[in-house]
């Protein structure tokens, strides 16, 4: 197949799977948006009111909580957030940018994610608009959904927390060419579509974090393990997290440890800080698009995954109650194509 043919099939099919991510994002809104006490530390906060959302009509307006301590040194440089270093930066751009990618989506399954999603197919069109010119140098694709609990619809025995996506609520999804997860040889928006169909059937006590972490880790990814081919250690991870309520929303609930303990993990897996994109959609603080006076209309504000994202040096925050998510991939793909050229290998 000539060269431009085949980076125009590519992007063709990027295009459909970014368009399923934006019409899926249409219908994650939901949940509740609880506020934080003051002065919380990120990893041992007290839980926040019992109150019902629908009658918490002043969050958002505390102070989020302060970063965990201890979590920085003065002699080293930190992040903008008053984090930890940015790990194994590269000072020095690489000769050649990346060709090859993996992209994870966790995405939450609670019962507050289901609404609308009978209307997710009509929200297609119309969200590709800036995709043409990135990750035009990458040739290599690996795409995977993971859930936020132990995922019942999933063919046993991968119904655990982290295991891809193959089974969902709209039927048998996979595996696909490649195995338990979507590559450039299968068609990648009706694989994309059938796996990211999740329901709200799920725990109401999320793991984001920990999802992501098992899914990437050498436990499922070992020889005949559920996540087997999944991750490369040459690739670019591109983790997205949709959630409409932080990890760790309700106390002792949600993934073991907070926003430092994930980020050194995650970094631990890759071996380089800058060879992780790490974007998410929550909730933000006002101003933002949540409704709490309509049911599955809010969202928590999320300041520890916000808290994670901001440790990257390529990470991006977007807004889960957002009408339209088509602005929020299109910088994302900016930020995945800036991470790409400065791809290095480890």
């Amino acid at each position: 197949m000539p060269v431009v043919a085949h980076r125009v099939r590519r992007l063709a099919q990027l295009a459909g799977l970014l368009s399923v991510v934006a019409a899926l994002g249409v219908v994650s809104a939901g949940c509740q948006q609880i506020n934080y006490g003051e002065g919380n530390n990120d990893d041992d906060w007290q839980p926040p009111p019992q109150d019902p959302w629908w009658e918490d009509t002043d969050s958002g307006n505390d102070s989020p909580p302060h970063e965990d301590a201890g979590s920085s040194d003065e002699s080293d440089e930190s992040t903008d957030d008053g984090g930890p270093p940015k790990l194994d930066t590269p000072s020095d751009k690489p000769d050649t940018p990346c060709t090859v990618v993996d992209l994870l989506f966790v995405i939450d399954n609670s019962n507050s994610m289901s609404a609308e999603q009978a209307n997710l197919i009509a929200s297609f069109d119309g969200f590709i608009a800036g995709i043409q010119a990135n990750l035009d140098e990458a040739n290599d694709y690996h795409i995977g959904v993971v859930t936020t609990d132990a995922y019942a619809l999933n063919d046993p025995p991968c119904q655990e927390l982290g295991a891809l996506v193959t089974s969902s609520a709209g039927g048998s999804c996979g595996p696909w060419t490649a195995g338990r997860f979507i590559s450039l040889a299968d068609e990648l928006a009706p694989a994309f579509t059938c796996a990211a169909n999740i329901g709200g059937n799920g725990d109401t006590d999320e793991h984001q974090l920990e999802a992501a972490l098992r899914a990437i880790g050498p436990e499922l990814g070992a020889p005949g393990g559920c996540n087997e081919g999944f991750i490369r250690d040459d690739a670019l991870l591109v983790l997205i997290v949709i959630t409409d309520e932080d990890d760790g929303a309700m106390f002792d609930q949600g993934s073991p440890g907070g926003p430092s303990d994930w980020f050194a993990q995650l970094v631990a897996r890759k071996g380089i800080e800058s060879n992780i994109v790490m974007l998410a959609l929550g909730g933000l603080p006002p101003p933002n698009a949540c409704n709490n006076a309509v049911p599955f209309e809010g969202a928590q504000i999320t300041y520890r995954i916000s808290q994670l994202v901001n440790k990257f040096s390529y990470g991006q925050m977007g807004d889960v109650c957002a009408d339209d998510y088509s602005a929020f991939f299109s910088n994302a793909l900016e930020v995945i194509h800036d991470a790409c050229n400065n791809f290095t290998e480890g």
